[in-house]
């Protein structure tokens, strides 16, 4: 599949020297993107987890082959495992290949991990938050956007029904962007196509 989300046309400092010296992974850096992918694995994902996995699966293996660096959150009431930045699909599949559902919801902690994570770094930096149903705290998820906002971070969502999505919405860069997912059998290509709405970067 081609990755349809990414900027084509890339500006760089020209290689001079193989194999690249020291100051060559500073340089590449700001060019480079990097993509947060939040998976909801609260009680309420029980029958909905294989579809979400799945998904994910997808997302991630287009993310990597339009070399971009990956990192998972699966979330409920706090942070149920994360995986940070890499190139490695092998790291994130690790992680999906046990993930189980459990626990309640609370989407503020995963933000605030995207904040502490993505904030530093530059380029173009996202968040893609799937949920099925509310985000626990709004006032702390709300704040924790706004700090993502203020640092250029963007965050995309796909809910599980108008509820959930409305909910997600609240945090949301631009709302303008969310898509309601109407049904279980959407989780998968709901999530896997939340690369189709990242079409910039922002530098």
């Amino acid at each position: 599949m081609t990755a349809t989300w990414v900027r084509r046309t890339y500006g760089a400092v020209g290689v001079t020297q193989y194999p690249s010296g020291e100051h060559m992974a500073p340089l590449q850096e700001p060019h480079i993107g990097k993509v947060l992918l939040c998976i909801d694995v609260s009680s309420s994902m029980t029958r909905r987890l294989g579809e979400a996995v799945a998904g994910a699966r997808e997302f991630v293996a287009e993310s990597i082959e339009a070399r971009y660096l990956v990192g998972l959150v699966l979330w409920h009431h706090g942070i149920d495992e994360y995986v940070p930045l890499s190139r490695d699909p092998g790291k994130v599949e690790q992680v999906l290949r046990h993930a189980r559902s459990h626990g309640g919801t609370n989407l503020a902690p995963t933000l605030e991990l995207g904040v502490r994570e993505l904030g530093p770094l530059s380029g173009d930096r996202v968040m893609a938050v799937f949920g099925d149903g509310d985000i626990g705290p709004v006032g702390a998820a709300t704040n924790a956007a706004r700090q993502a906002a203020a640092l250029g971070i963007r965050i995309i969502v796909r809910g599980l029904g108008e509820y959930a999505a409305a909910q997600l919405n609240q945090v949301a860069t631009d709302p303008a962007e969310a898509t309601v997912l109407a049904s279980v059998g959407d989780i998968r290509a709901g999530i896997a196509a939340m690369v189709n709405t990242i079409t910039r970067r922002r530098d």
